[in-house]
């Protein structure tokens, strides 16, 4: 197949252009002509009507027209003068070219209209005086007279002056090809920019911030093309991360459970109360590796989208009392005093599965990070929405706890961040907890923050959207 190369985009935008002004030009120029021709037949028309009129003056009180002059009567050797009877004989004519006992061409059209209608006008050539004319016929009592003239516009000085016209056209069509160079320059811009753009997909660094389009449409699409593939290479480098730090944190427990097995397997002499050491340990490890399974399938849920969850109605109270059924142990053992002062009615419609991680998560991140003797509180209100028949469940969360580090508090709600990153790990934290917190929080279209109270602690607020008027396909903001 023959390959036929395309021209570039502002030799196109130049071949468009030229060929709309040159239709442009061509209607115009037709348009000129025709009004130009139409003046001059309406001008030498009103010429012809005037001369009749003088012609007639002169001879309706006579026969004798051989005589006629039509010098004396101001019309010119230019005007053809033409006097046929009523019988349809021509009686006189002025051109020489033709004798008047000469039988007349009676069908000639301006002679058949001036005779059915009393006057009668055509534009065609003369075959005796070989040009075009335009004639004029009229009936009169005794006789018809005709008057013709050529048909040249260069004969009617007051048509030139239309002239001016068709300078202005070519004054603007010269301005319009000015305006075309800047005009191109202008849309190709754009085109630069995309090179640009497409250079840097190219290279390893993909740095899309000195890329500069142009203020105007174009430009917008550049800019909206760039910031997507800007934060599709981030989302890429983002998963990337995710899946590093995943394959760390599944590693850890992965070899302690390894470790403890090879040591009950190559150990001979081992004492039942060893054995039971080390497959505790093994045990605690799996723990481990199920909740950090857990954890990274729920975030993938959230990031999959509000299909992955159903919506039902949850009550609160159940919600913190099967929290501290599962954490009860942990709390005991460190002394932590749970307390939820929330109404037993208060409830909503949302994901439960995700509102009983969500507090879960919290109370492990204060036992986590808080220390022994602490009092975990929980207060809860309905929100009422104005205007509105749905509503948002307020909460505020507070341990008495060791609270944050100042420099931490705008991290801990990212993936796999820890604040204490050897103690935590020691005791078994994924840095996934307080992710899950946010990412419920914002599936039920809601904010977090948090800070540190002035007495000592963390205290976390945020609100909840009851769901049951939601439209599962509209997805969540992360």
């Amino acid at each position: 197949m023959k390959y036929h190369p395309k021209l570039k985009y502002k030799y196109q935008l130049v071949l468009y252009f030229v060929l709309v002004l040159s239709f442009m030009a061509l209607v115009f120029t037709i348009y000129i002509v025709q009004r130009n021709k139409d003046y001059s037949f309406k001008t030498l028309r009103d010429s012809l009507i005037k001369d009749n009129e003088k012609i007639y003056e002169t001879v309706k009180n006579t026969y004798d027209f051989f005589y006629l002059n039509t010098d004396a009567i101001s019309l010119g050797d230019t005007v053809r003068v033409t006097l046929i009877d009523t019988s349809h004989n021509m009686i006189y004519d002025n051109s020489n070219l033709v004798n008047i006992t000469d039988d007349c061409e009676w069908e000639l059209p301006e002679l058949v209209k001036a005779e059915a209608d009393g006057e009668g006008t055509a534009l065609r050539f003369s075959v005796p005086l070989r040009d075009e004319y335009l004639y004029y016929a009229k009936k009169y009592d005794r006789f018809y007279i005709r008057t013709g003239v050529k048909f040249h516009t260069e004969n009617i000085p007051q048509i030139n002056d239309d002239n001016q016209y068709l300078y202005v056209i070519i004054f603007l069509v010269g301005l319009l090809f000015a305006s075309l160079a800047f005009i191109i320059r202008k849309l190709t811009r754009p085109l630069a920019a995309f090179n640009k753009f497409a250079d840097v997909l190219r290279s390893p660094n993909k740095d899309f911030s000195n890329i500069k389009f142009p203020n105007n449409e174009f430009g917008e699409v550049g800019k909206k093309i760039a910031e997507l593939f800007d934060q599709l290479e981030k989302t890429k480098t983002y998963k990337q991360q995710m899946s590093d730090n995943i394959a760390h944190e599944l590693k850890t427990p992965i070899t302690g459970i390894m470790t403890y097995l090879e040591t009950i397997l190559n150990t001979e002499e081992m004492t039942p109360q060893q054995v039971k050491y080390f497959v505790e340990k093994a045990y605690n490890q799996s723990k481990r590796l199920t909740s950090l399974v857990k954890e990274v399938s729920m975030l993938n849920k959230l990031d999959a989208g509000t299909e992955q969850f159903p919506i039902e109605e949850i009550y609160f109270s159940k919600i913190f009392a099967e929290v501290k059924e599962e954490l009860g142990y942990k709390l005991q053992e460190a002394n932590i005093e749970f307390n939820p002062c929330v109404s037993k009615d208060l409830k909503m419609y949302g994901c439960r599965q995700l509102i009983y991680s969500l507090f879960k998560n919290l109370v492990d991140n204060s036992i986590e990070h808080g220390g022994n003797n602490i009092t975990i509180t929980i207060w809860g209100s309905i929100l009422q929405l104005s205007g509105d028949s749905s509503y948002r469940v307020k909460f505020t969360y507070k341990d008495t706890g060791k609270g944050i580090p100042e420099k931490d508090l705008p991290r801990i709600f990212e993936r796999f961040y820890r604040i204490d990153k050897g103690r935590t790990r020691r005791m078994g934290g994924s840095g996934l907890g307080l992710a899950i917190v946010k990412n419920a929080v914002l599936y039920h279209r809601g904010t977090i923050s948090a800070e540190n109270a002035p007495e000592g602690g963390i205290i976390f607020k945020f609100d909840l959207l009851s769901l049951d008027k939601l439209d599962p396909n509209v997805p969540y903001q992360y």
